[in-house]
């Protein structure tokens, strides 16, 4: 769910792929809404085809308190579509970033939680932009790109270029300024990069194939490794202790609705972690909890237990969050 056009190319197909209305991002948070006043009050949710036998965690019931999550500590940025919005991990301080009339979307913070790199779109097509962690600064760093990951060590970007004319879009680098822009090879229709703590590496999804399916690259172009066996996936973000990466799937849902997962940067040892309808997931700074979008902004551990909701109602259906 919430999973939004990134480079608007005809080769890309599938109703998962597509959110180009208001109409169907509403009708998205209805569902969404559903699903979360029945995990809630304990009234059964619609039925589902059982999960598939890789997925072995419980998976998590949400609950609409914000008051498990004043311990704490960090900023998260995400957006409602439109802008980009700001708010303390505790569930203080919610700001709006961006207030220009094209959509702005897809927010990084950069390790040091002093930059946002963002998708800004002031003439209808990707372009990435960066600005500072109050939303001053605002400047364009690349006219073609979305999905942008800061590395590590927040020298350089990794981010999802359009492809021009041919429309195939794919994963990039190139240095925090914007200069040093550099395409990896074999990663035709990438998106979502997610880099490895240590920096050497990139998570992503392709849709090459028809549905997103999980590689990983090394930075310097030199291999990658094919995740396909796991199975349909994408919205990859790779743990800070490097052991595991979060992934959305479609796989338990015949209605293209998405739940999380985990699995280890090998495939193996895939568990699921929502049942609920969720996608967009990120890591909190030290790896104990999760943050993901359901129509709203929720926290979770990492083991998908305590979930617990932070007060974004100000913002609307919020989606692609990221935490420093």
């Amino acid at each position: 769910m919430c999973q939004r056009t990134p480079i608007r190319t005809a080769s890309e197909s599938g109703p998962s792929r597509s959110v180009t209305s208001a109409g169907i991002r509403r009708s998205l948070s209805v569902a969404a809404l559903v699903l979360l006043v029945a995990a809630c009050s304990g009234e059964a949710a619609p039925q589902r085809p059982p999960p598939t036998p890789r997925t072995s965690a419980s998976p998590s019931t949400l609950v609409s308190t914000p008051s498990a999550v004043t311990s704490l500590s960090g900023r998260i940025v995400f957006d409602d579509y439109q802008d980009v919005w700001s708010i303390n991990a505790d569930g203080a301080g919610l700001r709006r970033l961006t207030h220009s009339p094209w959509h702005e979307f897809d927010p990084s913070l950069s390790p040091d939680g002093r930059f946002v790199a963002y998708r800004s779109e002031p003439n209808d097509y990707p372009e990435l932009w960066v600005m500072n962690a109050d939303g001053s600064g605002q400047h364009r760093l690349t006219r073609d790109g979305g999905f942008p990951d800061w590395s590590p060590d927040g020298s350089m970007i990794a981010y999802a270029p359009g492809g021009g004319p041919s429309g195939r879009s794919g994963i990039a680098v190139m240095n925090a300024d914007g200069s040093g822009q550099r395409r990896l090879p074999h990663t035709d229709y990438g998106e979502y990069p997610s880099w490895s703590p240590d920096g050497k590496r990139i998570a992503f999804n392709s849709n090459l194939s028809g549905e997103p399916l999980m590689y990983i690259v090394d930075v310097n172009g030199s291999r990658v490794v094919d995740l396909s066996k796991v199975g349909e996936g994408g919205q990859v973000a790779w743990s800070p202790d490097g052991r595991s990466i979060l992934f959305a799937s479609s796989r338990d849902h015949p209605d293209n609705n998405r739940d999380i997962y985990v699995m280890r940067p090998d495939g193996s040892g895939v568990k699921r972690l929502t049942n609920v309808g969720a996608a967009t997931p990120a890591w909190s700074p030290d790896g104990r909890h999760i943050v993901f979008a359901a129509g709203g902004l929720f926290v979770m551990r990492a083991d998908g237990s305590s979930v617990t909701s932070l007060p974004v109602e100000e913002a609307g259906e919020v989606s692609f969050p990221d935490w420093r």
